[in-house]
């Protein structure tokens, strides 16, 4: 086990929550919001919705068995990813670099580090991210894709096209959502996280367009 992973771990550990107490609270939520919907249903339509995540194949599992459970309960998803290589990308930006720099040199895109390791480790990274989000896709065809290009927060300038690998995973990730009816989240948080734009980025706009 790594530092980085240690360190996730004894942060959980220290959380004192269990996954029990997270399911707990998952239901909770539902129960709740299921209440809310009963008592304002002459006022507003509301629908009930839950945002996933992806640290390892075991939250697939995990969200797998959660909608089985409560089949009828959940109107939509959103499908979102937040971890790179087990590490969180959204958090700061130091975990954020810390989750880059994570990225052993055999899993880049040319097996070498070469003059420039850091276009290198970026562009591995976001094919890892692109990847993972295909695969949520895929499992559960959620029917928001939420904030498509998380992957360059801290980077707002970074252009994908520059990326080869990484932009076709991206066309292909928005062409499959695209053919099951899926819709892209356009969020302001960006804007108070030092972008111009709200996600997605005008790139990724255009090529949902």
């Amino acid at each position: 086990m790594d530092t980085d992973e240690s360190a996730i771990n004894q942060s959980i550990l220290q959380s004192h929550l269990a996954v029990e107490d997270l399911t707990r609270q998952c239901e909770g939520f539902l129960d709740k919001a299921h209440s809310l919907r009963s008592n304002y249903s002459s006022k507003i339509r509301l629908l009930i919705g839950l945002e996933t995540e992806y640290i390892s194949g075991l939250d697939l599992e995990r969200l797998s068995d959660l909608l089985q459970q409560n089949i009828g309960r959940v109107d939509y998803l959103v499908g979102s990813i937040h971890h790179v290589n087990g590490l969180p990308i959204d958090f700061d930006f130091e975990t954020f670099k810390r989750c880059v720099d994570s990225i052993p040199a055999m899993l880049m895109v040319d097996g070498s580090l070469g003059n420039d390791s850091g276009h290198q480790r970026t562009a591995t990274f976001l094919d890892i991210y692109f990847d993972a989000q295909f695969e949520l896709l895929q499992c559960f065809q959620p029917e928001v894709v939420g904030h498509i290009d998380l992957c360059r927060l801290y980077t707002p300038m970074l252009r994908l096209r520059d990326f080869p690998h990484a932009w076709e995973k991206l066309e292909r990730n928005i062409k499959y959502a695209i053919g099951y009816g899926a819709l892209f989240e356009a969020s302001a948080a960006a804007f108070r996280k030092g972008w111009n734009t709200a996600y997605p980025g005008e790139d990724v706009v255009e090529v949902s367009l």
